[in-house]
């Protein structure tokens, strides 16, 4: 019996971490499920392009330098993102409008994970609602995530024709269920972050182990914040242990380690060996989850607030967010039993999820 081939469309060509890591996990289950999954090898014109003047009107000032530096942040890790995309399989090169070449090629299209829908990521390209797909072909997402708030008056016509034309919808996040409902008047299933479909058994075949043999503190950090950096300080101040920063302090002079060169494997490596680990990045806090390290999250900043709030809530650990740590909690340990127990409850029904939409005819 042939194989379904599956094409994935997904933010998978940034140099950031997470992105790559969800884009080599989902690949991997749907391959273990007996499909042949491909990742559409497109790039998005106005996130690969931040610097330009025209994104400066659409994304507010603040935004366009906070986009900015962050490109400017992951050059340095190109050549080793670039490595590790080696364990996955591309389609070849496609833009907007001219997605030809991928529009009928595969049986099923999946859009997702990541912030796919979120129009302000994207300017609202609809390539990532599967626009370009040809008919009779089977359309579904899987962990996609739509933003956190229903999409503004003027866009929600077009959201509503665009998600309707979907076989079927797995998002990511309990929020974009309710959002997809008022747009669809349909409930979508909500699953994994596809980074959470594997072990920490099966990424750490993956990973790069580090070189430190003392303790540390790993502090990733993705938005502009100074509480972060003035936290990393206090932990150290408690525990006496070095600071191993990425990719370096944000707003605040700290000394440590700064790593701005790792790719997703020295990455995964640092997560894994940490005693502590302080991050405002989603798949900072998954990864740390993951791998059952001491963990502090930072909620309420420009990155983090209502995805890391429920993954928080899922495994019962709300109490470890950096606002109002007493001195005296900084080092109380976690029991991950429960935490473990739900992961893996999830892992399962998203996979059983996973199944069925490949499976369905």
């Amino acid at each position: 019996m042939q194989k379904k081939r599956v094409g994935v469309i997904t933010f998978h060509n940034y140099d950031n971490y997470g992105a790559i890591l969800q884009s080599y996990a989902l690949q991997k289950k749907l391959q273990e499920i007996g499909t042949q999954p491909e990742i559409i090898d497109y790039r998005c014109d106005y996130i690969s392009n931040p610097f330009r003047l025209v994104n400066l009107k659409k994304k507010g000032l603040f935004n366009y330098i906070y986009g900015a530096i962050g490109h400017i942040c992951y050059i340095p890790r190109r050549f080793k993102c670039n490595r590790f995309r080696k364990h996955m399989r591309y389609s070849q090169p496609v833009t907007q409008g001219k997605m030809q070449p991928v529009a009928g090629k595969y049986d099923i299209y999946i859009a997702g994970s990541d912030q796919i829908w979120d129009y302000k990521l994207t300017n609202f390209d609809t390539t990532y609602f599967l626009d370009f797909v040809k008919e009779g072909k089977k359309k579904c997402s899987y962990a996609a995530s739509i933003g956190e708030n229903l999409p503004p008056e003027e866009y929600q016509q077009k959201y509503k024709e665009l998600l309707s034309d979907f076989d079927e919808i797995l998002v990511r996040e309990d929020y974009g269920a309710d959002i997809v409902e008022n747009l669809t008047e349909k409930r979508p299933e909500v699953v994994c972050d596809p980074t959470l479909l594997l072990t920490a058994e099966e990424w750490d075949k993956l990973l790069v182990e580090p070189k430190y043999k003392e303790k540390y503190i790993l502090v990733y950090q993705l938005g502009i914040n100074k509480e972060i950096v003035d936290f990393a300080r206090r932990l150290h101040n408690k525990t006496g242990y070095r600071i191993v920063y990425i990719p370096f302090p944000l707003v605040g002079l700290l000394k440590c380690d700064c790593k701005i060169t790792v790719g997703p494997a020295e990455w995964m490596g640092l997560f894994k060996n940490a005693e502590y680990v302080v991050s405002d990045s989603f798949h900072g806090v998954v990864f740390a989850l993951i791998f059952n390290r001491k963990f502090f999250a930072k909620v309420n900043g420009h990155h983090m607030n209502r995805r890391v709030q429920q993954l928080l809530n899922l495994v019962k650990l709300t109490d470890r967010t950096m606002d109002d740590v007493s001195y005296e909690k900084l080092t109380e340990e976690i029991d991950f039993t429960y935490a473990n127990e739900q992961i893996a409850r999830f892992r399962e029904h998203s996979m059983e999820q996973l199944r069925q939409m490949t499976s369905e005819d």
